[in-house]
């Protein structure tokens, strides 16, 4: 069922589609579920340049592919269940509605991250983003756990390839980035504040690899 759920996915827009095996995980996390499908897509080098030149946008094109993002995982999981088996969306109206978000801590019980994580599509910066080696951050991502047979694996996570860098957390307006490696021991308290964080982007769109994907450095 791989093939057809990438298809399906592709078709409607994402650039990457990845099956994650989360059966380890708790079951708060899963809800039962085994499996679970994440896909993105990815933000315009245009965006992600005018973004970094603090020139205003056309548009808010991340709002605008997280709105898109969450439909479309809502859209999926309709389609696997009447394939006949059992799915969850994780969008944000989903989460909302099932108690799968808690505002207390802003945290979901499985963020996408993790889902991401355990695919093996990239490695948690310091500016507690996915980083990919062909996007950067410059991504959109929703999942939806289910026990369709789906084909998938659990991989270690990847180790960061932050090293020294700390331009993240030099262009945070509101300091909410500390500066150090993300661990699975320290998680995401340990490298950033999400109190302070107003989601402004410049963490997402000067990090070097965000940059590379964009064509300005060859970091």
């Amino acid at each position: 069922m791989n093939a057809e759920i990438e298809k399906f996915l592709l078709d409607r827009g994402a650039d990457i589609v990845r099956f994650a095996d989360i059966s380890a995980l708790s079951a708060a996390q899963t809800q039962g579920f085994a499996g679970a499908v994440l896909f993105a897509v990815a933000l315009s080098r245009k965006f992600v340049l005018a973004m970094a030149d603090d020139v205003p946008a056309e548009s808010d094109e991340f709002a605008e592919k997280e709105h898109a993002c969450d439909a479309l995982a809502d859209r999926l999981a309709e389609y696997i269940m009447q394939s006949g088996y059992r799915a969850l969306s994780q969008s944000e109206a989903s989460n909302g509605r099932n108690g799968r978000f808690d505002g207390a801590t802003r945290s979901s019980a499985l963020p996408h991250k993790t889902v991401a994580l355990l695919a093996g599509l990239g490695y948690i910066g310091k500016n507690n983003l996915l980083v990919t080696e062909e996007y950067g951050c410059a991504l959109s991502m929703c999942t939806v756990l289910t026990d369709a047979p789906v084909r998938a694996e659990t991989r270690a996570p990847l180790p960061s390839k932050c090293g020294a860098c700390d331009v993240c957390a030099g262009v945070c307006p509101t300091g909410a980035i500390r500066g150090r490696a993300w661990t699975p021991e320290g998680g995401r308290n340990a490298v950033v504040d999400v109190f302070k964080c107003t989601c402004a982007l410049k963490c997402m769109v000067h990090c070097p690899w965000t940059l590379r994907y964009a064509k300005r450095t060859n970091a």
